[in-house]
């Protein structure tokens, strides 16, 4: 005969009476623990908690688990990183490339709050920073490596810098042109550009003396555009996730 769900609470409630029973339990669950947080307490194992919150709540305890994720990618964007300390870490482990990445972060992060703009930055478990300014979901790199793809007879070589266009949705993407302590900023719609893999572009583009027509890029009004920054996303990421984590409701009957 099938035990009944106030029998198996009463039976919890008896055994574990010492540990605040059946309503420690469901608190715990309410604070959105772990299931080895709640095993611990108990002295059961984690497999034991999610058979026990099954039995309880008909609910796989995935949808505890949801909330817990959404709450912490907002707890990581309230907490930004020490940006200095990570780029000095990440370059004393030898990775140069990861160290050279941050700087730019910090880089464009401290440009953006001169401006007043607001920043934040969440760290993700596998390392990479998503960035985020004034709401909007930014994707960041920088190169000083120099591309001549022709050395013309009468003309200087046109110098260009090559950018791979990031695979992922964001809102836009913040390319720097790592010139000699000078450089130039290039802030480009994702959806402009969002069919490409590669991106090339220069310092300055300017028509060039003696050619007919317009030698300039279709990039080139996005140089320092800043102000495409200026007005504040009105649904940002992390108000999306605030409100996800707000509308996902947990019914412990």
């Amino acid at each position: 005969m099938k035990m009944s769900r106030d029998r198996k609470v009463e039976r919890f409630e008896q055994k574990y009476k010492g540990k605040g029973g059946f309503e420690k339990f469901k608190s715990m669950v309410e604070n959105l623990s772990t299931l080895e947080e709640i095993g611990q307490y108990f002295g059961f194992s984690r497999q034991n908690t999610a058979g026990l919150f099954r039995s309880f709540f008909s609910k796989g305890y995935n949808i505890i688990q949801q909330k817990r994720q959404l709450r912490r990618k907002i707890e990581q964007l309230k907490n930004c990183c020490d940006l200095v300390e990570l780029e000095q870490k990440l370059y004393n482990k030898g990775k140069i490339r990861s160290s050279k990445k941050v700087a730019y972060i910090r880089q464009i992060k401290e440009l953006s709050e001169k401006m007043g703009y607001d920043v934040r930055i969440r760290r993700k478990r596998s390392g990479a920073l998503d960035v985020f300014i004034n709401g909007h979901f930014c994707a960041i790199s920088g190169t000083d490596t120099q591309t001549i793809y022709h050395i013309p007879k009468n003309h200087p070589p046109s110098v260009y810098y090559r950018f791979a266009v990031p695979s992922k949705t964001v809102d836009y993407c913040v390319f720097i042109l790592d010139v000699e302590n000078n450089n130039t900023f290039y802030l480009i719609p994702h959806d402009k550009i969002h069919h490409l893999s590669l991106i090339t572009l220069k310092t300055s583009y300017e028509r060039e003396k003696g050619r007919r027509g317009n030698t300039s890029s279709k990039y080139a009004c996005y140089r320092n555009r800043w102000d495409l920054l200026a007005k504040p996303n009105p649904k940002p990421q992390y108000e999306i996730l605030s409100s996800t984590l707000k509308q996902t409701t947990i019914k412990l009957d």
